[in-house]
């Protein structure tokens, strides 16, 4: 394939989340944390199949320029240049109550520092605290990460 016709391609880009159909375009690059780290795709990537972290989801050159969404978690899949985020739940920054997810942070740091020796309520507060910062982070909240030790 020719450098020119490589530089061209675009991703066919599918935000999904359990109850609904987010957005559907095409996009220059997707950023999303998964459970092995930072993954960034670009046209040409080869076929993955992750689990999405709770984290924002970045989708750089669509039509309307970069779009960033939040997900509590699911799967990215990429297969030739079609990706599809498929989430538990999306939140656009729309969406997004600056109000309730500052208390979700608090209430998911006092979850983790209660859950003692317990392994699963810990990784749910972690969990939640995830998404929280998340939230806050597209909001450009300067209180994402306060009193976290991640």
């Amino acid at each position: 394939m020719s450098e020119s016709h490589a530089a061209s391609r675009r991703l066919n880009v599918s935000l999904v989340a359990a109850d609904r159909k987010v957005w559907q375009g095409t996009a220059d690059m997707v950023i999303a944390r998964t459970t092995e780290g930072d993954t960034g795709v670009l046209p040409g990537h080869q076929p993955i199949l992750s689990i999405l972290a709770p984290s924002v989801v970045t989708i750089r050159g669509t039509e309307d320029g970069t779009m960033e969404v939040v997900v509590s978690g699911g799967f990215l899949s990429v297969a030739r240049d079609d990706v599809s985020v498929l989430a538990e739940s999306v939140l656009l920054p729309s969406e997004i109550d600056l109000a309730s997810a500052r208390d979700l942070a608090a209430t998911a740091r006092a979850a983790e520092d209660a859950a003692g020796d317990d392994t699963a309520a810990r990784d749910q507060a972690q969990a939640d605290l995830r998404f929280a910062e998340a939230q806050l982070r597209v909001l450009g909240d300067a209180s994402v990460g306060a009193g976290t030790a991640h």
